[in-house]
């Protein structure tokens, strides 16, 4: 067998790897954790190995953003590692980030971008109809909450998760049900109708997980796409989320109000608590952060001085399986990679964003582009990353593995639209010459 032949299998392994990746993000962690990420990882590293895919790869990338993003990898290893040991932050999911190299290598052209995007559809709609069975079969419990205690919808995923992926994958439908046509009319009729009744499942799902920052995050996000399609189409948006408050359960209304009345919601309440903590454990260690059981003390030192001990042990530190990520969350990613890695850590961070918001900026596939489908992709691909942008202003998303991957398949995603755009510059420089 020549090297042809070999690297031609050795790529379809790639691919086919990338795929899993998108379908077992949703359904077994422990699948991609042991088999999909590390097989992908090695498949890329054997490829690798022949001068011509070296050189290919290398043709195709943003060298300086991959140096940023191997930075921002090496460096959480090295704080902790000259600060406490590797274990000492609790935060083993950075290396997650590598497989942005893959991606980039195995998804090369429009057709395997959109089989990968497939993938995560098909993971996403198999916990869609799970979750869409779990409120069917709780429903009472969850229409009658006690107290402060809402009862959520999830499957598989931790309710948090479900909440934030769900909400990318609606917006990416959204895009592509107002955006994406196909040239065969009978096609795209069957494609829209389909777009529409999954828009509006998972949008359902999501309204009665009952996630505030879903709330929060959703309405610049379909702002901006409703402008994007036709500005007037905004304040039909703004319009329909009036009403429909006024027309959702009183269960999910009260929550919403509890974004702004703070202080009655435990669960938001307990936020701007630990927000605080953060932040006075931020000014004693500001340059590489903390290890975590230290951490661990100074909160628990931080609740009895300001008077807040009891009222978080009463709301969030009961049970009997506590860990110590709970006693060091600060509910906010940033803050907590701050608290994590330090300034020395968070750096390589903040570049990765700057590179990421200058692409999108940038980026405006109506006048490089006229594909459909292509353009429906770069409009869902900015606002997912706006969304998950938020939402890491309440979770921490930057220490958990499912919102890594997605983050780092946006990151792929923008990369990918970035070199999509310059090279159809490109062409339409070499046409007019």
């Amino acid at each position: 067998m020549n090297n042809e032949k070999i690297n031609l299998i050795i790529d379809k392994v790639g691919v086919i790897f990338c795929l899993l990746t998108g379908v077992s993000l949703f359904l077994s962690e422990k699948f991609e954790n042991n088999v999909v990420i590390p097989l992908l990882l090695l498949t890329f590293v054997v490829s690798m190995f022949f001068k011509k895919n070296r050189k290919d790869f290398f043709s195709k990338i943003d060298v300086k953003f991959s140096i940023v993003l191997v930075s921002f990898v090496v460096m959480s290893f090295l704080i902790a590692a000259f600060d406490g040991g590797i274990g000492s932050r609790l935060d083993n999911y950075n290396l997650r980030y590598l497989i942005f190299f893959p991606l980039a290598y195995f998804i090369n052209d429009d057709k395997r971008i959109f089989d990968f995007l497939k993938s995560f559809l098909c993971g996403g709609t198999i916990i869609l109809i799970l979750a869409i069975f779990n409120f069917i079969k709780n429903y009472n419990e969850w229409a009658h909450p006690v107290g402060f205690d809402y009862p959520r919808v999830t499957a598989i995923l931790t309710v948090q998760d479900f909440a934030n992926i769900m909400c990318i994958i609606f917006l990416y439908l959204l895009s592509f049900l107002l955006f994406y046509k196909n040239d065969d009319n009978k096609k795209n009729k069957i494609i829209k109708i389909y777009l529409a009744i999954m828009s509006m499942l998972v949008l359902f799902i999501v309204v009665v997980n009952r996630s505030k920052m879903v709330y929060i995050c959703l309405i610049p996000t379909i702002l901006y796409i409703m402008y994007k399609k036709r500005k007037r189409y905004m304040l039909m948006a703004i319009l329909m989320c009036f009403a429909g408050y006024f027309m959702l359960p009183v269960s999910i209304s009260n929550r919403i109000q509890y974004i702004v009345k703070y202080k009655n919601d435990p669960s938001s309440n307990l936020r701007v608590i630990f927000w605080k903590t953060g932040v006075e454990a931020f000014k004693q260690k500001p340059l590489y952060g903390w290890k975590a059981e230290e951490r661990k003390q100074f909160n628990l030192d931080y609740y009895k001085k300001t008077g807040v001990s009891d009222y978080v042990y009463k709301y969030f530190l009961t049970g009997n399986k506590l860990r110590i990520q709970h006693y060091i969350a600060s509910h906010n990613s940033y803050l907590q990679y701050l608290l994590d890695f330090g300034i020395l850590g968070f750096i390589f961070f903040i570049l990765i964003v700057m590179n990421l918001l200058i692409k999108l900026f940038k980026m405006n596939l109506y006048k490089h582009n006229k594909n459909a489908k292509i353009i429906a992709f770069e409009i869902a691909t900015k606002v997912s990353f706006l969304a998950w942008i938020i939402q890491g202003m309440t979770d921490d998303n930057l220490n958990d593995k499912h919102l890594v991957i997605t983050l780092t398949v946006l990151i792929f995603f923008i990369d990918y639209l970035y070199r999509n755009i310059k090279n159809q510059k490109t062409l339409d420089f070499e046409n007019e010459k």
